[in-house]
């Protein structure tokens, strides 16, 4: 509570952060979409409410956010039991699993124990209808929209790809922890745009300072291409454009105030 440093940081990360964010026409989130096996949103009961699709993403950053921002004690607590469940619990699009089994695979020898199954979402994200119900889900309608998935491991050792549906769904992180490299085979990926379009960087795994210094070699990467735009994309074309767009527009209206007589100069 009196560490300045991590304060600032957690306030940073409440100021600019968030469950998902929709940018440039492409929707960001961490984890998953919670799904039934039939590809419709799970439907998830959080304060004796029930929540599916944005509404269960939005209803979850409230709650996370009054733990954080709440000034009365028992809302404040509440959503700071909420942010545990963000993190472990079963319906959680963070978490994305039926139940978190570290205690298990610590202190409990039977293996079925230890089974932490994925939310169907897993298993739907190459279908098309997928995608697109998702997107719209979140008010994106064009065929050019991503999905842009974190925190998703990917076995690129036994050939699994990080460009889900025909490019719609891209995984990116993918298993950067080093804990993860044994089963993925590689230190994640990150994702490049640029007006020419979009490629996915692989990064290979940091074996050891010694080995950086002895084989003058630091982090590897390699790049795979996601898409091409046939037209090279602009400032105008981006989120920022619009922005700019909306301010040239009120600077003009202004002016046009000044010139009328509308407002005096000062």
């Amino acid at each position: 509570m009196n560490c300045e440093k991590l304060q600032r940081h957690v306030r940073f990360l409440y100021s600019k952060g968030g469950l998902y964010k929709i940018y440039n026409g492409n929707l960001l989130y961490h984890g998953c979409m919670p799904m039934e096996e039939d590809g419709s949103f799970a439907s998830v009961e959080i304060c004796g409410k029930k929540y599916s699709g944005k509404a269960l993403y939005d209803i979850l950053e409230y709650y996370a956010r009054r733990g954080y921002y709440a000034k009365d004690e028992t809302e404040r607590s509440m959503g700071q039991d909420l942010m545990w469940y963000i993190w472990s619990g079963k319906g959680s699009p963070v978490f994305g699993k039926n139940k978190m089994a570290t205690f298990e695979r610590y202190f409990i020898e039977e293996k079925e124990t230890h089974e932490e199954r994925k939310n169907s979402y897993y298993t739907l994200l190459e279908k098309e209808e997928t995608v697109d119900r998702i997107l719209k889900e979140f008010g994106l309608y064009s065929k050019e929209a991503h999905i842009v998935n974190g925190h998703v491991p990917v076995e690129q050792i036994h050939g699994e790809s990080p460009i889900k549906c025909g490019g719609r769904l891209l995984i990116i992180d993918g298993g950067f922890s080093k804990a993860y490299q044994k089963k993925t085979g590689i230190a994640g990926y990150t994702l490049v745009c640029n007006s020419r379009g979009m490629q996915l960087v692989a990064h290979e795994p940091f074996q050891s300072a010694h080995a950086a210094i002895v084989n003058e070699s630091d982090l590897f990467s390699h790049s795979i291409d996601v898409e091409t735009y046939g037209q090279r994309k602009m400032v105008a074309d981006t989120d920022v454009g619009e922005e700019l767009r909306e301010q040239i527009y009120y600077l003009e209206e202004l002016l046009e105030a000044y010139r009328d007589g509308t407002f005096r100069e000062e």
